[in-house]
């Protein structure tokens, strides 16, 4: 949509950026702004600024985003690229198939393991030759194979020697650009002499989850970011997490474990506390599926080559990020010392919760969730996981 924003909207936008890349919101390998050849990160709290957070509930972009999406649309990822003269271009797919281009289906993404999303750009400069135009390959999104497969839509990436030519999008300060989930892209270096800003935010369909777990926003703005009433930040929380499990599912039984002292304690879901790195990684901090996989290994011995998000739960005041798994077949389980576990019904555990014999109590509405055929849900996996999936 060529000209879509006033450009008064636009250089308040700009200014918000400029103003934010020095503060607390910024992510960067390299040195403190404005340093050459550097990229600039500001993703999730920015759009707490007014000038920013305008874009991510305009009617315009909800109006277009939504009608593509089919659906009501949730804002998934709010990030802002600054780039100063000289910084490179994108880099090419993670797992190696095009030198320059990528898609952003990704397994261990906050937003790119979806199957329903769309992104939205706009560029608060021109995207031209100098200063490094955005390139597409159309029809590149029609690649990808999806199958389903009982409560989950697999996906196939397809590889990055199958897709068409790139083309200069042409984007221009102020243009709204809208650009399928899965279609390829790259974007130019900065051989100009000005920084390269632009917004690229990311909507899902309200009922397509990320697989491996939403960033969480602050309460304010989850208050302040809406759309006809609505807030569009539906995972927000000043608390942070502080457990992260998984509903393991065998047939019509799911497994829960307790500490194996003949004591009266409660059962609860495999998992535990989230690993250091999975806390403080630069990107996607969202993701604890790594953290999960390693504490069922040495719980139950389990392997757990994926698992789908649920929802963050509240407990004494702290949040539980829940995932889920069907086992395939009967896995067997070998506890580790110290501790018991069991197989229920949903029945079961609804009973358990009611006499007071589970430690979280949201275990019954973990698995109402995974049970609603309305959700589409699909694979995340920990991005070591992913890297060397093919």
């Amino acid at each position: 949509m060529r000209g879509a924003f006033k450009q008064d909207e636009i250089d308040r936008a700009a200014k918000a950026t400029l103003r934010c890349v020095t503060g607390d919101y910024v992510t960067t390998a390299g040195d403190p702004y404005p340093s050459l050849a550097t990229l600039y990160v500001l993703e999730r709290h920015h759009v707490e600024e007014p000038e920013l957070g305008h874009f991510s509930s305009h009617p315009i972009v909800l109006d277009s985003v939504q009608t593509l999406l089919g659906c009501n649309a949730v804002l998934s990822a709010a990030v802002t690229y600054v780039k100063t003269p000289g910084a490179v271009s994108t880099g090419g797919d993670y797992q190696g198939s095009n030198p320059t281009a990528h898609q952003d289906y990704k397994t261990y993404h906050h937003a790119g393991s979806s199957v329903n999303w769309l992104f939205s750009i706009i560029p608060l400069v021109d995207l031209d030759q100098r200063s490094g135009p955005l390139y597409v390959s159309p029809g590149s999104h029609k690649l990808n194979q999806v199958t389903t497969q009982g409560r989950v839509r697999r996906v196939q990436r397809c590889c990055g020697s199958e897709i068409g030519p790139l083309v200069d999008t042409q984007l221009r300060r102020g243009d709204l650009l809208l650009m399928h989930m899965w279609t390829w892209h790259h974007g130019g270096a900065n051989g100009s002499d000005r920084d390269r800003l632009g917004i690229y935010n990311t909507y899902r369909a309200v009922n397509a989850p990320p697989a491996c777990g939403p960033h969480l926003f602050t309460d304010k703005a989850h208050q302040a970011i809406c759309y006809n009433g609505r807030s569009l930040l539906p995972h927000h929380s000043n608390i942070p997490i502080t457990t992260a499990r998984v509903l393991l599912q065998y047939r019509e039984k799911y497994l829960m474990i307790r500490a194996d002292n003949r004591g009266e304690e409660g059962w609860y879901l495999p998992g535990g506390e989230p690993q250091e790195h999975d806390l403080t990684r630069r990107y996607d901090r969202c993701n604890l599926i790594d953290s999960v996989e390693t504490k069922v290994r040495a719980q139950l011995n389990v392997e757990v080559p994926w698992m789908t998000y649920l929802a963050d739960f509240e407990h004494d005041g702290k949040l539980c990020r829940v995932y889920a798994h069907p086992l395939e077949e009967d896995s067997p389980v070998q506890a580790a010392k110290g501790i018991q576990e069991g197989w229920f019904t949903a029945e079961e555990i609804g009973a358990l919760k009611s006499a007071g014999k589970l430690t979280g109590g949201y275990e019954p509405q973990a698995i109402d969730l995974w049970l609603d055929d309305s959700y589409l849900r699909s694979i995340g996996q920990s991005k070591n996981r992913a890297s060397g999936a093919t």
